[in-house]
């Protein structure tokens, strides 16, 4: 079956939508179970910065395996293979399923990006400590006056 270009994008968009929700369920049901929790905890909860990281980047494996393996389901059992059916039908069928995986893959991370839909890569972002900044200010005036606060005290002083 032959497909035009724009039918083609629209399949891999609708599949690749469905792959990213899929997956972004499943990891959340699973963020319910116990086991699974203390294994891959939530980076909003981890204090350690260096473990926040690496609790982020193992959700983030974890989030391109499942769709990985979801794309290529998706690939083989529903028969989107986006070489043939933009009329490449030389094309090896493993490769052709395999290189439309990949497309799902990357089309699912992009379209929850684009959609603002909250998907693995997408957390809240914690709050930092605010700076704070000490010492002394001068301002200058065109007449020649000066302006001085002092920021231990608190007091403003005209300097003429």
């Amino acid at each position: 079956m032959k497909i035009d270009g724009v039918s083609a994008i629209e399949v891999i968009l609708i599949a690749s939508f469905a792959v990213d929700r899929i997956v972004t369920g499943l990891l959340f049901l699973l963020s319910f179970i116990k086991a699974w929790d203390r294994a891959v905890p939530d980076p909003l909860t981890v204090k350690d910065a260096e473990e926040r990281v690496r609790t982020e980047r193992k959700q983030k494996l974890i989030y391109f395996i499942m769709s990985g393996i979801l794309a290529v389901l998706v690939s083989w059992y529903g028969n989107i293979r986006i070489f043939f059916a933009l009329g490449f039908a030389e094309t090896p069928r493993y490769f052709d399923i395999l290189a439309t995986g990949l497309v799902l893959i990357a089309g699912s991370d992009r379209i929850a990006a684009m959609l603002n839909l909250g998907g693995i890569g997408e957390r809240e972002k914690t709050a930092t400590k605010p700076i704070e900044i000490t010492g002394r200010l001068v301002l200058e005036d065109s007449t020649e006056k000066k302006v001085v606060r002092d920021a231990a005290s608190g007091s403003v002083t005209t300097v003429v």
